[in-house]
């Protein structure tokens, strides 16, 4: 039994705070201050206890063998105990502290094993619950409640209906906590009203004023104390708004207050009238005023019992405004005629029309006020770029305004009417090519409101300017016969900040048969390689020179050519009569006599004989030699053999 009471108390804590955050808000216009000795847990408080729960919880883990149920189970109050430890910001900290302590200790009971509960089921619960129900609905039957109790009574109420449905409760449990809710519910409906109405009053004894645009008004306040003591130190101050449906004169001063220095108790209501005081103001109607009865609040501050007291008076006057078609409440099918027009972007055109990064541009904007009857009015544009190239230390937007200002502002857009907003901007220098988003962030008011807004958003197509170099032609041969080949190959390097798509390179001339060679895709600052055959066709007539013709595309697929010069000359080889000519070509004067091998090759011919012959010779006299020595060695040796015998 007192494990459940444990349990218990745990959860009327967490529903008592709620409640109690309410009466001290409600309480912060009561004639009774807030103890100022109360110590107020805050949200490192909260996150302290947490932590110290969190450890407990861990701990019991290690120290007792758990079965899944009681896994569950404590999974479950620990889960809870966190969201009500949440719920306890801003109260006091004794309240935590104690709370903590209470599900701690029901932590380890639950965690030995020395609480064994039967759980009510579902239907049993949703019995209890609509019992709970049925009590509140009464309560507020037979209570004359405020909407500052019935705020407070809603929340308990709300509170413990969650709890019970979502929380593992014997019956014993459960029961308890229902008996404690309504008992709970019970001193909130019964408490005395805290609010200050009950001594500060209007009196009825003046009628509704009216009055119409343009015009001045005098309102005025008839106050009696209902209370059993005397108010003093009355300081009353208009609720003034720049909406006119709030507050429907010209504001002519920033504070307006009047007071009266007393407003004595009565014994009964007869004698409060009789005295009660008047104070009162003169105003001047708005001239665009909606026709209507508009509520007049007033703040009002005094002193009773010692005590400040603050409370709001609200009185009421009739309003002529100067077209009777705009009321200050209309019905569903009126407001649908007249509800808030829109500002929408049609459209817009940079100038020029293509953006490179690093370049100043004219944005225009196109706007469509899309309402058929309402203007617009102080409309404020303001233009936000993308954020890009962020940083340690800084990051920026993808366009600037050249003026220094991203707003444009216009007095007035007629109901249907299309403006065009311009504005000069530059587009940084290291910008991806890509399309670039701006956020076209709309103010503006109209006759019926006041800051109203729309937002809208364009995309800007930025471009890089592609840049490419490239390495000298490596070509061997230089010099092809007709029919011959030569490699040539070189590099192409991507200097620019955007990738060449589709690269080839296609070689152009009169002398070489006509070729393509794909390199691909170079990203930026990376290089591509061309090792290309080229086949001579027709020989050249002494220039030597050939085009490489570097092709790539962008991301959009448009196609760019760059122009490389690269020397490879091809001659002609030419037959006659048997013999073998070269290019005439190579020689200013040809030799058209001339008969059979040239001079110089017979030359060359004679030259490998006599070469050959010489090479001959010397091998035959080295093989003699040698044969004479190896006999002369033989003859030696039997001379040696002779003498020995």
């Amino acid at each position: 039994m007192k494990k459940v009471k444990l349990l218990l108390a745990a959860a009327m804590m967490a529903v008592m705070f709620i409640c109690n955050t309410d009466a001290v808000s409600a309480a912060s216009t009561d004639t009774e201050p807030i103890s100022e000795t109360e110590t107020k847990a805050e949200r490192e408080d909260i996150e302290n206890a947490k932590n110290r729960l969190r450890r407990y919880y861990d701990d019991l883990f290690l120290r007792y063998d758990i079965s899944g149920e009681g896994r569950e189970r404590l999974s479950r109050i620990y889960d809870n105990a966190k969201s009500n430890l949440d719920s306890m910001e801003g109260g006091d900290i004794s309240e935590v502290d104690s709370y903590e302590a209470q599900v701690e200790g029901y932590l380890s009971d639950v965690a030995s094993g020395n609480i064994s509960i039967d759980y009510v089921d579902s239907e049993n619960k949703e019995y209890i619950r609509s019992k709970l129900k049925r009590y509140y609905d009464d309560l507020k039957i037979r209570y004359s409640l405020t909407d500052e109790k019935i705020s407070r009574m809603d929340k308990v109420y709300n509170s413990a209906m969650d709890y019970m449905e979502n929380t593992s409760l014997d019956e014993e449990e459960i029961s308890s906590y229902e008996s404690e809710i309504e008992g709970y519910l019970l001193d909130i409906a019964k408490e005395n009203s805290s609010g200050t109405e009950k001594f500060l009053m209007l009196s009825n004894e003046v009628p509704i004023l009216g009055a119409q645009y343009g015009e001045q008004t005098f309102v005025v306040l008839s106050l009696i104390n209902l209370g059993k003591t005397d108010i003093t130190d009355v300081v009353v101050t208009p609720t003034v708004s720049n909406d006119r449906k709030e507050w429907p004169f010209n504001i002519q001063q920033a504070y307006d207050a009047q007071t009266i220095q007393i407003i004595q108790a009565a014994d009964n209501i007869v004698d409060a009238y009789s005295r009660r005081m008047d104070i009162g103001w003169y105003f001047t109607v708005r001239n665009d005023v909606l026709t209507g009865c508009y509520p007049l609040k007033f703040h009002a501050k005094y002193y009773q019992n010692g005590e400040p007291v603050e409370t709001d008076i609200i009185t009421y006057i009739n309003i002529k405004g100067s077209n009777p078609k705009k009321q200050l409440v209309q019905d569903e099918s009126e407001q649908a005629k007249t509800s808030n027009p829109r500002i929408i972007v049609t459209g817009y055109r940079t100038d020029p029309e293509e953006v490179y990064a690093g370049t100043t541009f004219n944005l225009t904007v196109s706007v469509k006020n899309t309402s058929k009857d309402t203007a617009v009015e102080n409309v404020l544009f303001n233009m936000e770029a993308t954020v890009e190239g962020s940083s340690t230390e800084a990051s920026y937007a993808a366009f600037l305004p050249t003026s220094g200002s991203s707003s444009v502002y216009i007095e007035r857009i007629a109901p249907g009417a299309t403006y065009d907003m311009s504005i000069e901007m530059e587009a940084k220098s290291d910008l991806a090519q890509k399309p670039y988003v701006l956020t076209v962030n709309m103010k503006y008011d109209t006759e019926d409101a006041i800051n109203l807004s729309d937002v809208a958003e364009v995309s800007v197509p930025i471009k890089q300017e592609a840049k490419l170099d490239t390495s000298s032609a490596e070509v061997m041969p230089e010099s092809i016969e007709v029919g011959g080949q030569s490699n040539v190959m070189f590099s192409i390097y991507n200097t620019g900040k955007t990738t060449l798509y589709n690269v080839k390179v296609n070689y152009e001339g009169d002398t070489i048969e006509s070729g393509i060679s794909y390199v691909g895709n170079i990203t930026p600052g990376e290089t591509g390689n061309v090792d290309s055959m080229l086949t001579g066709i027709a020989p050249d007539m002494g220039e030597g020179v050939i085009k490489a013709v570097i092709t790539y595309e962008d991301e959009s697929g448009n196609e760019t050519s760059f122009e490389k010069e690269i020397n490879l000359s091809v001659y002609e080889v030419v037959y006659d009569d048997g013999g073998m000519y070269e290019d005439p070509g190579m020689y200013e004067e040809p030799q058209e006599e001339s008969k059979g091998f040239p001079m110089i090759a017979i030359g060359g011919i004679i030259l490998a004989v006599v070469i050959i012959i010489v090479i001959v010779v010397i091998v035959i006299k080295k093989k003699k030699k040698a044969k004479q020595h190896k006999e002369d060695l033989e003859l030696l040796e039997e001379s040696e053999n002779e003498d020995d015998l």
